[in-house]
């Protein structure tokens, strides 16, 4: 993928389900936005008849669009409002990606912008599926982020770490040292393990297990505080929407930022409740609310005890021997959260890193600058583990010490029993290496009698529940993409190059080639290649 000899101007940009950042090589692209000074801004849209209007443009006490990121997930609704998660992402980048080029603009001239190709580095939750991923870099095209080769899909925890790494001081750390990654940030809670691997001339780590983590990021607070205000008040008179907004806007800018039972006092957590009346039996005087000790325990507990789990398991998957967890991400800066988690890992360091926030979109910088020009490498991830197993079903004669003999049938070409069995090309766990591609032969036939295809199709699929890769298709297997070949280029004489004679006596087109995958950070790409100087175009749909 990297490109030494082309200069670019790398963007890093952080897209997050509360706020988002954006970053070049030497400081914040976003900077400020009408006034407000930030290095991110939310992560909101709202459309009025003059326009849309995105980040700090939106007035504190208007409804607005959030959280459509977590709508990018399969099987995940989030609250989107007007449109769609992709309709509202495409809107918002596209809003991020103009106001780039007006910073771009005003820094390096417009003239001197339109000679240095952009290269877009967009960070994506590790835990997401290929389709969500797919549905983000599609949204980015439509919101005019260039082609997709100028846009560099990265994984957000990844991204932290390379940032976090680069400001440690290497005489502190020893080859064979290991630690995890835990980004938690508005939506997701990403984990990762790494080890040294080396520290001269680069530092070099290696991904020990496969990375894990789950939906309950910062906004699930959001959403239970919420939940609890309106049990608690929703029958008050007066209640309406208005007072909902105020309490939530209390809950979620000062409260669940300064949380931290250990030290606060027996009085409770009071919030705003404009326009209810002083009732002593529900908490309510003087226009505010008071929620006590144990019911706000009770909002944050579920959160943070899965993410202790998370964090717990990841260190037993990677061996039980991590030095040190490192926070990061907006919901890694919680104090509260660091103190939990220092509690449940007394003989490890919790660390928060400086500039916790904003390492993500830092090292997305990183990255694509590496990726850029390789000399430019100061941290660098030498392999990864496979999250999944990943494979395609090809059909092989049938063993019946190894195929279940319901899966057989009567194959008139080999004249033999066959069976349609699971070829895995990465199991689950398995070190992938981006400078290693995975190889697969596939080999598809029919008759001659059938006439010429138009395409081919080949099925990845993919089985992350099963411990061990199934022999045969599962209820865990899912179609994860299907791959296209287009074969309306091919000649008359490349198709008679291809004509076989079966077993049966009849005569048989045969397409024989491999599929070469190579697994990236935050993404996979597909190349066919065919026998019998076969050419053809192929494309990927995700399921």
């Amino acid at each position: 993928m990297a490109n030494s000899n082309q200069r670019k101007l790398v963007v890093g940009i952080d897209f997050g389900t509360t706020y988002t950042g954006v970053a070049g090589p030497r400081r914040d692209v976003l900077g400020s936005n009408e006034g407000e000074s930030s290095v991110k801004v939310p992560t909101q849209l709202r459309y009025t008849p003059q326009g849309t209007e995105w980040g700090f443009q939106i007035p504190s006490t208007v409804e607005r669009n959030h959280w459509f990121k977590l709508g990018l997930q399969e099987n995940n609704t989030s609250d989107v409002g007007q449109k769609s998660a992709e309709g509202l992402t495409t809107d918002y980048l596209a809003e991020v990606y103009n106001h780039v080029l007006y910073t771009l603009e005003q820094k390096i001239g417009a003239v001197i912008l339109r000679t240095i190709p952009v290269e877009f580095c967009l960070t994506v939750p590790a835990i997401w599926s290929e389709a969500a991923k797919e549905k983000t870099l599609k949204a980015c095209q439509k919101a005019g982020l260039k082609s997709a080769s100028e846009i560099l899909l990265v994984s957000e925890p990844e991204a932290a770490a390379i940032f976090a790494l680069h400001g440690l001081d290497p005489h502190g750390l020893t080859v064979g040292d290991s630690f995890v990654i835990c980004d938690a940030g508005g939506g997701t809670v990403d984990l990762i393990s790494y080890r040294i691997k080396s520290l001269y001339p680069i530092l070099q780590v290696e991904e020990i297990t496969a990375g894990t983590g789950g939906l309950c990021g910062s906004v699930f607070l959001n959403r239970r505080f919420i939940d609890f205000i309106k049990r608690k008040l929703s029958r008050q008179p007066g209640w309406d929407d208005e007072v909902l907004s105020e309490a939530s806007e209390r809950f979620d800018t000062v409260i669940k930022q300064q949380y931290l039972p250990s030290r606060d006092g027996d009085d409770g957590y009071p919030v705003p409740v404009p326009g209810l009346a002083n009732d002593q039996r529900v908490g309510i005087r003087r226009g505010k609310f008071t929620i006590q000790k144990n019911d706000m325990h009770d909002i944050f507990e579920p959160i943070i005890h899965k993410i202790i789990l998370f964090v717990q398991d990841q260190i037993r998957l990677s061996g039980g021997k991590a030095k040190s967890v490192l926070l990061v991400g907006g919901f890694g800066q919680n104090t509260y959260l660091k103190e939990r988690l220092r509690e449940s890992l007394p003989n490890i360091e919790v660390l928060q890193p400086p500039n916790a926030w904003t390492a993500i979109v830092r090292g997305a910088v990183m990255m694509g600058l590496s990726n850029a020009n390789t000399s430019l490498s100061t941290v660098q991830v030498v392999s990864r583990r496979a999250r999944k197993h990943y494979g395609m079903k090809l059909n092989d004669n049938y063993n019946e010490y190894k195929h279940d003999r319901n899966e057989r049938y009567w194959c008139p070409y080999h004249g033999r029993y066959r069976v349609g069995a699971m070829e895995w090309f990465i199991r689950k766990g398995d070190v992938v290496e981006e400078n290693k591609p995975k190889v697969v032969k596939f080999h598809k036939r029919f008759p001659i009698s059938e006439g010429r295809r138009e395409s081919y199709n080949i099925t990845v699929f993919a089985d992350s529940e099963s411990s061990v890769a199934p022999v045969h298709r599962s209820d865990n297997v899912k179609t994860l993409m299907t791959l296209k070949i287009n074969l309306r280029s091919v000649s008359k004489s490349q198709w008679k190059r291809m004509i076989r004679n079966g077993d049966d006596g009849k005569q048989y087109y045969i397409i024989e080639g491999n599929v070469e995958i190579t697994f990236w950070s935050a993404s996979t790409t597909y190349k066919i290649s065919c026998e019998w100087g076969l050419s053809a175009t192929v494309t990927a749909e995700y399921a």
